[in-house]
C-alpha cells in the first residue's frame, strides 16, 4: 500500500505532463493557424485573390490537429470555424466558404466556451447562411436563439454587437419581439461607441427607419435627414405635388 500511493501520484504527474505538452503543441499549432488566416485576409483585400486550395487545407490540417490535441479547448474549435469560413481557389475556379462545417465547429466552440460573445458570434454567422438555404438544424427558434446570445455575450465588443445588428436586421421580419428588443439593446450598446457603425448596417439592410427611432441615434444628421425627407414627402402628397 505504500508503495501504491507514490505510483498513483507518479501515474498523475505523468498524465499531466502528458496534457500539457499537448497544449503546448495545440498553442503553436493555433498560432500558425491564425498567422495563417491572417495572411490569407491581407493578401485578399490587397489582391483580391483568395488562398489558393494547397495553402488552405494546410491550415485546415494545422487546425484540426489541434482540436484533436485539446478537443475541449473552444479557442482552437473557433479557429477550426474561420479556417472554414475562409473562401479559397482551386485553380481558376473560386470555392466558397464551408458554412456547414464552420457551423458544426462553432457549435462546439459554443458548448466550450458559452460564455464566449465571440464564440456566438460565428456561431450566428454561420447559422444564417444555413437558414437562409433553409438547413439550420431548428429554423427560426435556433436563429433567434444565436442572435439573443450573441447580443447579451457579445454587449461590451464591438464586433459580437455589430453581427447582431446585422442578422437581426436581416431577418426583422420574422423575429419575435423578445429578440427584436435584444436587437434594439444591441444597437443602444454599439451607437453609444459609433452611431456611424451602427447606421452603415441599418442602411446596407435598408433598416435606417428601424434604428433612428432609438433615442441615442434620433438626432443624428443621417435621422435628422430621413425625417426631413419623410416630412416633405408627406407635405408633397397632402399637396398634390406628389
Amino acid at each position: 500500500m505504500k508503495l501504491l500511493l507514490p505510483l498513483v501520484v507518479v501515474f498523475a504527474l505523468a498524465a499531466a505532463a502528458v496534457v500539457s505538452v499537448r497544449n503546448a503543441i495545440a498553442d503553436e499549432t493555433v498560432a500558425d493557424v491564425n498567422a495563417g488566416l491572417y495572411e490569407a485576409g491581407k493578401a485578399r483585400v490587397a489582391t483580391g485573390v483568395n488562398i489558393d486550395d494547397a495553402a488552405w487545407k494546410a491550415i485546415e490540417a494545422d487546425a484540426k490537429m489541434a482540436v484533436r490535441l485539446a478537443p475541449s479547448n473552444g479557442h482552437y474549435w473557433n479557429a477550426l470555424a474561420r479556417v472554414y469560413y475562409q473562401p479559397r481557389t482551386i485553380g481558376d475556379t473560386s470555392i466558397s466558404p464551408d458554412y456547414a462545417s464552420a457551423y458544426q465547429a462553432s457549435r462546439v466552440a459554443a458548448v466550450m466556451q458559452p460564455s464566449s460573445g465571440y464564440v456566438w458570434s460565428s456561431l450566428a454567422y454561420a447559422s444564417d447562411h444555413l437558414f437562409t438555404q433553409g438547413q439550420l438544424p431548428g429554423g427560426n427558434a435556433a436563429m433567434e436563439q444565436v442572435i439573443s446570445r450573441t447580443a447579451l455575450l457579445g454587449a461590451r465588443e464591438p464586433n459580437p454587437l455589430a453581427n447582431t445588428i446585422d442578422l437581426g436586421l436581416a431577418n426583422w421580419p420574422q423575429l419575435r419581439a423578445a429578440t427584436k428588443q435584444d436587437v434594439m439593446r444591441a444597437i443602444n450598446n454599439l451607437a453609444v461607441r459609433n452611431k456611424d457603425d451602427v447606421l452603415a448596417i441599418a442602411y446596407r439592410r435598408g433598416a435606417l427607419q428601424t434604428v433612428c427611432t432609438e433615442k441615442v441615434l434620433v438626432s443624428h444628421r443621417v435621422c435628422v435627414e430621413l425625417r426631413g425627407s419623410k416630412e416633405a414627402n408627406g407635405a408633397a402628397s397632402q399637396t398634390g405635388l406628389k
